[in-house]
């Protein structure tokens, strides 16, 4: 005996995204007791489900299968092959039973009462009732022990055609910005999820590449979830789960926006950063990932766009680019864009050799042109091998063991030069060829 799951015998169900485009569908269905069962027929399973992801608790399997012989014209006809079907025209209002000879590139029947053959008949084909073996959607099946009492079986598997990213708003005022993050969901599994626990898995995990969707992509829709929605973050094997505090729908071809961050408040700096062989600085937005700041939680790489208030009180864009995923207490540093008035001219200055030694000077020349002060960012990179700082007009920090940093502040419509001189030893590169 077969008996149908189907979406009424549906408990529970939680989605768990992930970044590459995949999901885990977890389900809870209620199977009744039946000593007759022999076969269960789970409906309302993703088109795209990985069969191969399949897992089955709270019934004892012996064999499963997904069936995806779904009823069409063709497959129908093909049922009922040599068998008797009826003919009807309801002008006429006349029915007439013919026997099915082919139902390949025409459909061919012979009268039952005159044997006459008639190709593609005029009038309605009636079949007397939909055959074993042929599904309205795609479904996997059980052959199972017998069940003695009702059980809760749970179903999981993985299905390609759920994915999700972050986009993330600041809006700068005077020295604070607000700090604005939307999650967007998109589904395109060919099904419905309602009413769904939804989990968002960060970070990455690796797929084989030979797993393949079932049903083409489908056109999504745009529309933004309302109502204020709380993300709790943890770790969990290696990755970051960020779980939503009440359940979502998220119907096939959708794509959803939530509202996961709204900070105020939050303190940055506007940097202008200089490299060696740039004229013109990179205006870089920082802020500080930490409790104290407002945030303090680990934040899933997205597109960052970055607005700011004009004098007349609008806020205007001024760039966009991708943060990467960052962990609590870490900063934040991306480039929006160019700046014309912070103006940079770089050069040796000076080279003295003294015994083995190399003596380097090299000078920045930084101008600002603007109407307030600016924080500069020079880099800086040092080529030779083995060298030692000797003096330096402003301090700086080892970004690497060949990189310094300088960080300078410069007052509105002024020049300021930052000078260093540092030694190189070349007998360890005499030694080292």
């Amino acid at each position: 005996m077969r008996f149908q799951s189907k979406r009424q015998q549906l408990l529970t169900q939680g989605l768990t995204i992930y970044q590459d485009g995949f999901g885990s569908v977890k389900e809870t269905r209620c199977i009744p007791a039946n000593e007759d069962v022999t076969e269960i027929e789970f409906m309302d399973v993703s088109p795209k489900v990985e069969v191969a992801s399949i897992l089955l608790e709270g019934i004892h399997v012996l064999e499963q299968s997904y069936n995806t012989n779904l009823i069409s014209k063709k497959s129908l006809l093909e049922k009922y092959l040599g068998k008797i079907i009826v003919v009807g025209n309801e002008e006429l209002s006349q029915k007439r039973e013919v026997r099915l000879v082919s139902a390949s590139a025409e459909i061919i029947v012979e009268r039952v009462d005159t044997k006459q053959v008639i190709i593609n008949p005029e009038g309605q084909l009636i079949l007397p009732s939909l055959p074993d073996g042929l599904l309205t959607t795609p479904t996997l099946v059980c052959k199972i022990k017998p069940i003695p009492k009702d059980v809760e079986a749970k179903i999981s598997y993985l299905t390609s055609g759920l994915e999700w990213q972050v986009n993330y708003v600041a809006k700068i005022s005077d020295s604070k910005l607000d700090f604005i993050g939307w999650i967007q969901l998109s589904n395109n599994t060919g099904m419905d999820f309602l009413t769904s626990r939804l989990k968002l898995a960060s970070g990455k995990i690796y797929r084989q590449k030979d797993v393949h969707s079932l049903i083409p992509q489908t056109r999504m829709l745009s529309i933004a979830d309302q109502g204020d929605s709380v993300f709790e973050a943890h770790e969990f094997a290696d990755t970051h789960i960020y779980t939503i505090d009440r359940q979502v729908d998220l119907p096939q071809g959708q794509m959803k926006q939530i509202s996961f961050l709204q900070l105020k408040d939050v303190t940055f700096r506007k940097v202008y950063k200089l490299e060696a062989h740039s004229e013109r600085a990179k205006v870089v937005v920082e802020f500080d990932n930490t409790e104290a700041n407002q945030l303090g939680i680990p934040l899933p790489m997205g597109t960052l766009k970055v607005y700011e208030q004009d004098q007349d009180g609008e806020m205007e864009f001024i760039g966009e680019n991708t943060i990467n995923s960052t962990a609590k207490q870490q900063k934040i540093s991306i480039g929006i864009g160019e700046v014309f008035d912070i103006i940079s001219q770089n050069r040796e200055k000076k080279r003295e050799r003294k015994e083995r030694f190399d003596y380097v000077t090299h000078v920045y020349t930084l101008e600002n042109r603007k109407s307030d002060y600016a924080r500069v960012v020079v880099n800086h990179q040092i080529f030779e091998q083995v060298w030692k700082m000797e003096s330096s007009s402003h301090d700086y920090e080892m970004k690497r063991s060949n990189e310094l940093e300088f960080r300078v502040h410069i007052a509105a419509e002024k020049k300021t030069e930052v000078e260093f001189t540092y030694k190189v030893d070349n007998s360890a590169r005499i030694n080292g060829h």
